[in-house]
């Protein structure tokens, strides 16, 4: 941040305690640029804070893969371990106070492709294992009717249900 902008940012909160009042451009353009310098600000310390987050998140990111190294091999010892007992007992498995280890069968099943099983039923005309999202058409709806009083009709005079008109609304913006 520049320092007329760190002046412009410093007496910010002096002037906050005047009762201060916007009667003129001259004035209107010095709380612009008193917001220019606060948005300044706001943007430094977001970096500041990105900068510190992107530092924490490497460093989280390298300890995790160590001990994901770490994890792969003593459950992989473990894992070869649990095999072998398991040639002589087919029902062994390890159970210690800190933990255990056994196996679990998973039934047989099938796995999907999404994209090509979807492509296959598609080409094939069997839309019906097909699930479809349904939304909307907000814009061709508009389109086929309006608001009669508080009821929106369609041309036909059929009434839709869960209409209702929004008033126009007016939104103050600042650009810096």
């Amino acid at each position: 941040m520049d320092a007329m902008l760190k002046e412009e940012l410093r007496t910010v909160t002096e002037r906050e305690n005047e009762g201060f009042k916007i009667d003129s451009l001259e004035k209107a353009d010095w709380a612009l640029k008193k917001l220019k310098a606060i948005q300044a600000h706001d943007d430094e310390i977001g970096q500041v804070a990105k900068n510190n987050i992107d530092q924490a998140i490497a460093w989280r990111d390298r300890e995790l893969d160590k001990n994901q190294a770490n994890r792969e091999y003593f459950e992989g010892l473990l894992t070869n371990y649990l095999r072998d007992q398991r040639l002589v007992d087919k029902k062994f498995k390890i159970d210690t106070p800190n933990g255990r280890v056994s196996t679990r069968k998973n039934p047989a099943g099938l796995a999907y492709d999404e994209k090509m099983v979807l492509n296959s039923l598609r080409n094939q005309g069997m839309s019906q294992y097909i699930k479809v999202k349904e939304s909307i058409d907000k814009v061709d709806l508009k389109k086929a009717g309006r608001m009669v009083g508080d009821k929106f009709v369609m041309e036909d005079g059929e009434i839709i249900a869960g209409i209702t008109e929004k008033p126009a609304t007016e939104k103050v913006t600042f650009k810096y």
